[in-house]
């Protein structure tokens, strides 16, 4: 079986194509057979060594896809044979042609969806919805602030926010992401390469601020998305895409006077800290609203599965709008 391996933490060419053995079955589990492999950020700060303190190698790599059942354990329940299904696996191991997987790792398939747009929903989705929905409470009627509103997270945010009935402003490098963001269905993008994001919001707010940010890019960006919000209004940072350069002091200026001055609502989210009761309903709820609204992510590009490395150094050079995906 085919299978993309670290060979070190680093740069994208650690990432080694291999002959790996067969996935054991598991026997209250299925093996699937993957079709498409949705990558995640989080997946380049894990090849680099930096996501967890306690990384070793071997590590596996590779968090979500989608596929097809091929095998089912004796004792398994939910799931049969030839089923599509979306593969969610925090542990790792989807930069495969196969891999495991066991109750509370896998998901049907919505029917509107094929193997691309099921690979790249899962993470993306779910961390939007969950901060919109359960942290930030987002209102009809109410402004978000969507930070790279062209990535997969930020571009699953703008259409979740629309569909809820917000005024959304996304922000993009280059007039060619901005222009995505807006067929998305955003109010208004801002191109951060050569707009000042301050003095933008507060044009497009009549200078009354977003209710809701949802910033993934950490440092500078973090301190001014915060001095975008309305009194009362909430962010929430799901992320740090700025890893690379030290922003330590930035972030402690941070006070907690601040929030209280101006009634802000500061919350962080890691959708794989969620237990499985809290992931089950949260997915179970979004894949309704899916199906309902037919949402369907924006896909940026596909790799071979031999080309990770490749894959990886297009979403560092943020060449990217929307999903990249392996083909196994």
């Amino acid at each position: 079986m085919r299978k993309v391996v670290l060979t070190g933490f680093g740069g994208p060419e650690v990432l080694v194509p291999t002959e790996a053995p067969e996935p054991d079955l598991p026997a209250d589990g299925w093996i699937v057979e993957l079709r498409a492999i949705g990558l995640n950020f989080a997946e380049l700060v894990e090849r680099r060594g930096l996501y967890r303190k306690d990384q070793r190698l071997p590590y596996e790599i590779g968090k979500e896809a989608c596929g097809v059942i091929v095998q089912r354990g004796r004792d398994a329940r939910g799931f049969e044979l030839g089923q599509r299904v979306i593969v969610i696996k925090f542990s790792g191991g989807c930069y495969a042609e196969r891999v495991a997987v066991r109750p509370g790792q896998v998901l049907p398939l919505p029917a509107h969806l094929d193997f691309a747009g099921g690979a790249a929903f899962a993470i993306a989705y779910a961390t939007a919805w969950y901060a919109q929905e359960e942290l930030a409470r987002a209102r009809p009627g109410e402004t978000a602030l969507i930070q790279a509103a062209a990535g997969a997270t930020g571009s699953a945010a703008v259409r979740l926010a629309k569909a809820r009935g917000l005024t959304v402003i996304g922000t993009a490098g280059g007039p060619e992401k901005v222009t995505q963001v807006l067929a998305l269905g955003a109010d208004a993008c801002i191109d951060y390469q050569s707009e000042d994001l301050r003095a933008r919001v507060a044009a497009d707010t009549a200078g009354a601020g977003v209710d809701y940010c949802l910033e993934s890019v950490g440092g500078p960006v973090f301190e001014h998305s915060l001095a975008c919000l309305a009194p009362l209004g909430r962010l929430v940072t799901i992320g740090f895409s700025s890893i690379d350069k030290d922003h330590s002091e930035r972030i402690k200026r941070v006070h907690p006077l601040m929030l209280f001055l101006r009634s802000w609502g500061l919350f962080g989210l890691n959708i794989e800290n969620l237990d499985f009761p809290r992931r089950s309903d949260v997915w179970g709820r979004l894949l309704a609203v899916a199906e309902s609204r037919r949402l369907e992510p924006l896909i940026a590009a596909r790799f071979p599965l031999e080309q990770a490395a490749a894959a990886h150094a297009a979403i560092e050079a943020r060449r990217t709008a929307g999903k990249v995906l392996l083909i196994p």
